[in-house]
């Protein structure tokens, strides 16, 4: 994905909807975690201290793709994670395996500036057109 963005985004009141691609379901996990730190943050300030394992399901590959955001979204929420790099090691239609990394919030050297509440499963969703995978979600501000 070199040459095409990785996401894209469109306002909408109190919530930001955000179309993310990939050439494979893989990247188009690992994109749409990059996407909701580079909307959070200065995703360059982030360095890469620490690494983690993730497993998260659901009912389908929607629910899959909005559940997975959201564990992401845990992780800064809960323990102050910011993340930069997204490794999907597994991807099936209910269940995502990965690695994430990236540091803890420091506030002298990142500074947030879109507070994302949560993401939402309303209107979000996941498809491949061709040899492009998309996924659209939507991200309570």
């Amino acid at each position: 994905m070199s040459e095409q963005k990785k996401y894209r985004t469109f306002n909408r009141s109190s919530d930001l909807a955000v179309k993310i691609f990939g050439n494979s379901q893989a990247e188009l996990f690992a994109n749409s975690g990059f996407a909701l730190f580079d909307l959070m943050t200065q995703i360059e300030n982030v360095e890469v201290k620490e690494h983690m394992t993730l497993e998260v399901e659901g009912a389908d590959r929607d629910d899959l793709m909005v559940n997975w955001m959201r564990e992401l979204l845990y992780l800064y929420q809960g323990s102050g994670y910011l993340l930069k790099e997204f490794v999907v090691q597994e991807v099936k239609d209910t269940c995502i395996r990965g690695e994430v990394s990236g540091e803890k919030f420091d506030p002298d050297r990142h500074e947030i500036q879109r507070e994302i509440r949560a993401v939402v499963s309303h209107q979000s969703r996941m498809e491949k057109t061709g040899n492009q995978w998309t996924a659209q979600v939507v991200l309570e501000l």
